[in-house]
């Protein structure tokens, strides 16, 4: 998936075996490339409906992505 499929400001590519290790590897290209976006994300609580609804499309997203 790319930065900007998840939600990102750019078409870097970012890989993950799991659904977590793809969240862990976006907040590191969040926190080098986009810091001021990287801190909004982790200042909303995960309950908060854009983080809920963030989190129903990333989990579908992520099912139909191609292996890589």
């Amino acid at each position: 998936m790319t930065c900007a499929q998840m939600g990102g400001e750019c078409d870097a590519k970012i890989t993950g075996a799991t659904q977590d290790e793809m969240i862990a590897n976006a907040m590191k290209h969040l926190e080098t490339v986009h810091p001021e976006m990287a801190a909004k994300v982790k200042a909303m609580p995960k309950d908060d409906p854009m983080m809920v609804e963030w989190m129903v499309k990333f989990k579908a997203d992520f099912a139909a992505a191609p292996e890589a």
